[in-house]
């Protein structure tokens, strides 16, 4: 939120303090909902180590992104309260807007683009979607070096240009997802029964609805960023994408619950598709299989290991 205070009028600084404010009450509601999905994760699935790794980790990184956001509501609305001079000052904004939301980022990118190989195969596909995260995590990177409190501010061209790449290549990535995620699983409809396909169907909408909302925030923040002086909107949706990503990834984890209901049971058969499905953890009582699903690759694509 740095920036020169005696450029704005007083009666500007309702659009600087104010979104800052929301921004902050937002990001601890949406903490609340990560914690909610975390413990719902944490005891409805016994997953391999690689996914409690990666679940776990976006979660401390996430709630270090609100303690570090919260340290600097403080020092704004705290022990600067009525010192119009504190809003010059980013304190830890370095990190938990730019840094640590580009890190969480490009995890949850790279774990869909991994996503994404597994149906299609495709090393070119899987190649250009890391590329992408990296390219915006490499943004952050810079973002970061240009905000980082020092004696000289640093040119707004440089930080305009390293937002523009950090925010744009985020929202390009998360499209991209979005899109190739609900082909490859509409292309599976086929494959399986007609409840098993209405599991897909609301996993299709559950991918374009994270992806959009991902992708919108992104780019309300670029926009309002280069566009908008003297006020703080861009905070709005700044200072929450970290949470956007975290929430969607557990709900993708946690949607296995539907699951459960959605297709409780599954006629054991002979068929090739069905060895197939016994191979992918389901697990066979008399002469029917109750679905395990402890694996997230549920109601998808004849690959389905992961």
């Amino acid at each position: 939120m740095a920036l020169n205070s005696s450029a704005v009028r007083g009666e500007d600084y309702i659009w600087i303090t104010l979104p800052n404010l929301l921004a902050f009450a937002f990001n601890w509601s949406l903490l609340g909902a990560l914690m909610v999905q975390l413990y719902t994760y944490h005891i409805s699935f016994r997953d391999r180590l690689g996914f409690k790794i990666l679940v776990y980790s976006v979660f401390i990184l996430d709630l270090a992104q609100t303690c570090s956001a919260t340290y600097d509501a403080a020092q704004w609305f705290g022990y600067g309260w009525g010192d119009p001079s504190v809003l010059e000052k980013g304190y830890t904004t370095f990190l938990n807007v730019p840094l640590l939301t580009s890190i969480i980022g490009a995890a949850v990118q790279t774990f869909f683009g991994w996503r994404i190989w597994s149906f299609s195969k495709s090393n070119i596909l899987f190649g250009f979607i890391i590329s992408m995260a990296l390219t915006q995590l490499g943004g952050s990177i810079a973002t970061s070096y240009f905000l980082f409190p020092r004696e000289k501010a640093s040119p707004v061209s440089s930080i305009h240009q390293s937002v523009g790449v950090r925010l744009g290549t985020s929202a390009a990535v998360d499209i991209v997802i979005a899109g190739c995620m609900t082909y490859y699983l509409l292309k599976s409809r086929n494959e399986f029964s007609m409840r098993t396909n209405a599991v897909v169907t609301k996993l299709v909408r559950l991918t374009i609805e994270t992806g959009t909302i991902t992708a919108a925030a992104a780019i309300i923040d670029l926009v309002f960023f280069l566009t908008l002086e003297h006020n703080s909107l861009h905070q709005l949706s700044g200072v929450n994408l970290s949470k956007l990503y975290t929430n969607s990834l557990l709900m993708l984890f946690n949607n296995r619950l539907l699951a459960r209901r959605e297709a409780p049971l599954v006629e054991t058969g002979s068929s090739p598709a069905d060895r197939s499905w016994q191979r992918q953890g389901w697990n066979a009582v008399g002469n029917r299989q109750y679905s395990d699903i402890s694996s997230l690759e549920t109601f998808q694509a004849a690959s389905g290991k992961m």
